[in-house]
């Protein structure tokens, strides 16, 4: 019996330094990355792990718990602390994104709960046909409109008070053609071009190259496009691995931060996975980020309040 529990309380350890070290090696290879992904979750494994071995008296499984929760907590610290507060007088907008799911079986509460909401800016994914008609009643609310999900491959779907000039719609490569859907707005009295995207899952889903493949290709887009940009999406991959880096580094962007996962929405917020993201070029700040549950979906929504604070870097 003792045998059993030593294994069982040195397996949140393990656990805690197979993702810490998979976090510095995700870069190097696929499978490292898909192990990092549970940082947040390897945390509390270990935190669980000390406490049992506290209370059965195990000192050095203790310790042992306790360093691995300390190493955890460490890595994903820089990522999940809320932004830096922007300058008081920088106009702002509000950006709101969320994952409907293609299989939400409360649409008929949907459009309330975003009304509630009240954001600028509303960028809806996994959106049907069905999910459209249920958000009828926010075509009042909102009178400039981006159907992205009529073109096949784009389930993407934009409301906002913001006008909307120009959309356009694209797709990543192969292996599975993630939709880059993008539009003019004048933010604050700003020009910027606001980017939305909905990448693959990862492995075993696609090749395992499937991911990376997509980081590159929608970077590259980006890049080519001028001026202030945002860039909002379901990127099914955390931001201190491989793909959500890729992006924000070759695109010249930051991620929002902050705390609280995701998905899946069933578990409580620090135990998700935080794979729905904001980003933004220089010159664009994050006042705040706030996950809410709102009905029916598998994921959490991102609510987050953007500051104009460099307005020589606008059009």
């Amino acid at each position: 019996m003792r045998n059993v529990t030593f294994v069982l309380l040195t397996l949140p350890v393990a656990a805690a330094a197979g993702v810490c070290g998979s976090v510095f090696l995700a870069d190097i290879h696929w499978s490292f990355d898909l192990v990092a992904q549970f940082l947040l979750q390897a945390f509390f494994f270990a935190v669980i792990g000390g406490l049992v071995a506290l209370a059965l008296q195990r000192k050095w499984l203790v310790l042992a718990n306790a360093v691995a929760a300390a190493a955890t907590f460490a890595l994903a610290w820089p990522w999940t602390h809320a932004p830096p507060v922007p300058r008081a007088d920088a106009a702002r907008i509000s950006v709101f994104l969320y994952n409907v799911w293609v299989r939400n079986g409360a649409l008929d509460r949907l459009a309330a709960a975003i009304q509630a909401v009240d954001a600028d800016v509303v960028v809806l994914l996994e959106i049907t046909a069905a999910a459209r008609e249920s958000l009828r009643p926010l075509d009042a609310r909102y009178p400039q409109r981006f159907e992205c999900w009529q073109t096949p491959g784009c389930d993407i779907l934009v409301f906002s008070r913001l006008p909307i000039r120009e959309p356009h719609v694209d797709f990543t490569g192969a292996p599975d053609h993630a939709p880059i859907a993008w539009f003019e707005t004048s933010a604050a009295g700003c020009a910027v071009n606001i980017f939305a995207t909905h990448m693959t899952r990862p492995f075993p889903h696609l090749p395992a190259w499937a991911q990376s493949k997509q980081a590159d290709d929608l970077a590259a887009a980006l890049r080519g496009w001028p001026g202030p940009k945002i860039l909002v999406g379901d990127f099914n991959a955390v931001p201190w691995g491989h793909i959500v880096k890729t992006v924000a580094e070759r695109a010249n962007l930051h991620v929002l931060l902050g705390a609280g996962g995701t998905w899946p929405s069933v578990l409580p917020a620090p135990l998700r996975l935080p794979i729905d993201h904001v980003m933004a070029t220089d010159g664009i700040a994050f006042a705040s980020r706030k996950v809410l549950s709102l009905p029916g979906s598998d994921h959490a929504a991102v609510l987050t309040e953007i500051a104009i604070e460099d307005r020589t870097r606008c059009w």
